[in-house]
């Protein structure tokens, strides 16, 4: 037994009434999506946190607690720059760049107060903030691109 056909002008008239989407991929701000980047953070800084402490013999270690509060931090400030920007521009490239330009920016000030606190530079300390604003910025452009 066959089901009944609809009609092909009964389809198109049907078809006609979808709303078009949007145009503008502009998020709100403080849009919900952008927790994922703070999520997907807290979770490396956890396992980071959950490893054994590093030995005495290598006073700035690859995978210390520090380095997992670089990486979230700089995660969470990028992908929510590029959330925000979104509110005032619809152009991916300065999205991109705000997103960078926190992300970096906080990280190269964390580091220059170390540096004049008497603690030192620390150049692990600055990859991993520009890991991390990296991995912010371009999950917040992934969740632009393909989610919304």
């Amino acid at each position: 037994m066959m089901a009944p056909s609809v009609p092909s002008c009964a389809l198109a008239s049907l078809m006609a009434r979808i709303p078009e989407p949007p145009s503008s991929r502009a998020f709100p701000v403080g849009c919900a999506t952008f927790r994922l980047p703070l999520a997907v953070a807290l979770a490396l800084a956890a396992s980071f946190a959950a490893r054994p402490a590093a030995q005495a013999a290598e006073p700035d270690p690859w995978f210390g607690r520090d380095k997992a509060m670089h990486f979230s931090v700089s995660v969470a400030l990028a992908g929510n720059a590029y959330a925000d920007s979104s509110a005032f521009t619809k152009r991916t490239g300065i999205r991109v760049l705000s997103g960078v330009g926190v992300g970096l920016a906080a990280g190269i000030a964390k580091e220059l107060a170390d540096q004049y606190g008497g603690r030192g530079l620390s150049w692990r300390d600055l990859t991993w903030d520009a890991v991390g604003t990296v991995t912010g910025t371009l999950v917040a452009w992934l969740v632009d691109r393909y989610l919304l």
